[in-house]
């Protein structure tokens, strides 16, 4: 099962329709650290785990037990809210950004924000 420790930036998921509680889905965008392809919350998902759109988070991104409907099913809880300087430490200390398709998908990137290769080089 896969478990990892991410740097994600949380936004609006465009793309989506709002959910049964009128709230929006919110995309996780990785900075650092590997994370699978399915990084859009239900907006009622990242409320009750208290992601704030425009905030960027230490994550951890956890697999849990796969279901019959939706295969590979991931859970995303916030650790710490990051600060410039926060930011910058753990972006050295994870890996480069990467996202990763999962099974029954098809998108597969390596992403890494061109701000921080500038910061970094």
């Amino acid at each position: 099962m896969f478990n990892s420790i991410i740097v994600a930036t949380v936004n609006r998921f465009n793309n989506g329709e709002e959910d049964k509680n009128g709230n929006l889905p919110v995309i996780l965008n990785v900075i650092a650290g590997k994370c699978p392809n399915r990084n859009v919350l239900s907006g009622t998902v990242a409320e009750n785990a208290g992601f704030e759109v425009g905030e960027t988070y230490l994550v951890q991104c956890r697999e849990i037990e796969p279901s019959d409907e939706y295969g590979r099913q991931f859970v995303y809880n916030k650790m710490k809210v990051l600060d410039v300087n926060n930011i910058l430490d753990s972006i050295e200390k994870l890996q480069k950004a990467e996202i990763f398709a999962v099974e029954g998908t098809t998108t597969r990137a390596n992403v890494t924000s061109p701000q921080v290769e500038e910061k970094m080089s």
